[in-house]
């Protein structure tokens, strides 16, 4: 890459880097959305087990190493009240998963109009290292 000019390695740089850090979020919202998820079902299924208990159950809440005797409706809304709050964020991180999508496509064309617009660089990245 001796023969290229400052002007392309740099652009070629600074693509590389955007790359990386538009690669780096798509993995980051791909965990929070399986975060997500996951809470979002444990919520569910743990609010269906809780409704075919008896009302006058005695229910408790893991709060850190300890248990709290809740109330079976407290329980029960609090679960409701997370899977609600889950499935708005897994909206949310789906939208923004969309446009890290777009994000990296655009950095793609990028990179193919600064290697079809530089011989040099073409050459530069067909020659093995």
């Amino acid at each position: 890459m001796d023969q290229l000019d400052d002007r392309d390695r740099q652009a070629y740089t600074e693509l590389q880097e955007k790359l990386i850090e538009q690669s780096s979020k798509k993995k980051q919202v791909a965990l929070q959305l399986r975060a997500r998820d996951t809470e979002q079902k444990r919520a569910v299924l743990t609010a269906e087990e809780l409704s075919n208990l008896p009302d006058d159950a005695k229910t408790y809440e893991q709060i850190g190493r300890a248990y709290f005797l809740m109330p079976k409706s407290q329980l029960l809304q609090d679960r409701k009240e997370t899977a609600i709050s889950c499935q708005a964020e897994i909206k949310t991180l789906k939208e923004t998963q969309a446009s890290v999508q777009k994000a990296i496509a655009a950095v793609e064309t990028e990179f193919r109009e600064l290697i079809e617009q530089s011989p040099a660089l073409q050459q530069a990245l067909s020659r093995p290292s």
